[in-house]
């Protein structure tokens, strides 16, 4: 049902951080596969190998949104910690939408940083038929994929 793609991935102990809830996703049966973009540290490579993930580069995976396993694609800025229900959010909101529009999962406690320049926070979660029509505007690039997909608020709950 669900890939993560996980981006700028150049800390391993963010990395890592990033990757312990999503093993609560695998036992459930809800996460396909994880594919971590452009992961250039050494250390991030071996830590991802181990924990049975794939590395691809962005423009690649842009370029060929159909090869990615799941129906619905997380997006995750590697450091983030998704919150505790996160399972429960994304299965609610992919139940019955496949063409719903993009929607940022919030993650818990807003940094100093985000609240002064309003960098957006959190995961955002979006259909892999949606994210096929936004690729293009994407120049193969995350940021501006992300900036063409325009994530709402996912409700609370």
């Amino acid at each position: 049902m669900l890939t993560v793609l996980i981006h700028h991935a150049d800390d391993p102990a963010a990395f890592a951080q990033t990757l312990t809830p999503l093993v609560s996703g695998a036992v459930e049966g809800i996460l396909r596969d994880v594919v971590v973009l452009d992961a250039q540290d050494e250390s991030v490579r071996r830590v991802a190998d181990h924990a049975g993930c794939r590395l691809a580069a962005t423009v690649d995976v842009l370029a060929a949104p159909d090869r990615l396993k799941g129906e619905w694609i997380l997006i995750v800025r590697s450091g983030v910690h998704l919150p505790d229900n996160w399972i429960d959010r994304v299965a609610r909101h992919a139940a019955g939408r496949p063409g719903a529009a993009a929607a940022r999962l919030p993650v818990p406690q807003a940094g100093v940083f985000d609240c002064l320049f309003g960098r957006p926070r959190g995961a955002v979660l979006v259909s892999r038929a949606a994210l096929a029509a936004a690729a293009p505007a994407s120049g193969g690039q995350i940021d501006r994929l992300l900036r063409a997909l325009r994530p709402r608020r996912m409700p609370r709950g």
